[in-house]
């Protein structure tokens, strides 16, 4: 055993090999970091839209009831109330539809930051997912090059550099994804769809 650590200490071939799969090993460890903090990130991304339909659905909510409310003040101006009356029911009225509007106008900033926060949650895990297969790749390369210190067959170096090559092409292709499915843009109406409470 000692007369073999010297053997592999002068063979400049195994130095490389050794530090190759060093480096790998760091680049490893930045991957599967990149892929966790994608998973973070959609999850947050995920809650943030959730609550931000919950709340545009509540908006609505609160509208239609408005709504409903509108339509009984129109059957009291249509019958004989006194002026007194009218003038308190017609001061609700206007107060109502102020109030729908202020409704219209957060919802549409609502419903858009809900949307921009889904699609973001949706691009972080295409993300996460393009990590985790470099980290894959990774993974594969480190026991081919590691087989070459074990059976100096060459072939296995060769195999963990294309591997490695296709796992930094996989992590480079997360880095820089920025769009979701292509499917994807028809779903923020489907969205608002399921978030609006039917008004009739």
């Amino acid at each position: 055993m000692s007369g073999s650590l010297p053997h592999h200490a002068e063979n400049p071939e195994q130095k490389r090999i050794g530090i190759f799969i060093s480096v790998l090993a760091v680049v490893m460890a930045i991957v599967s970091a990149l892929a966790n903090q994608q998973a973070n990130h959609m999850i947050v991304k995920q809650v943030e839209a959730s609550n931000g339909f919950a709340w545009y659905q509540a908006k609505r909510q609160r509208s239609y009831a408005n709504e409903l409310e509108l339509k009984r003040i129109e059957y009291e101006l249509a019958g004989t109330p006194t002026d007194a009356q009218r003038k308190i029911i017609e001061a609700q009225k206007a107060k109502l539809t102020a109030k729908n509007t202020e409704y219209e106008t957060e919802n549409k900033g609502i419903l858009t930051t809900a949307e921009t926060d889904r699609t973001a949650a949706e691009t972080a895990a295409h993300k996460h997912h393009w990590f985790e297969f470099s980290e894959i790749c990774l993974h594969i390369a480190v026991v081919l090059c590691s087989l070459v210190l074990l059976t100096e067959i060459k072939t296995f170096f060769h195999l963990g550099v294309i591997v490695t090559v296709i796992g930094i092409g996989l992590a480079t292709y997360a880095q820089f994804l920025n769009h979701t499915h292509p499917a994807d843009p028809a779903q923020p109406t489907a969205s608002a769809q399921h978030s609006t409470p039917p008004v009739h």
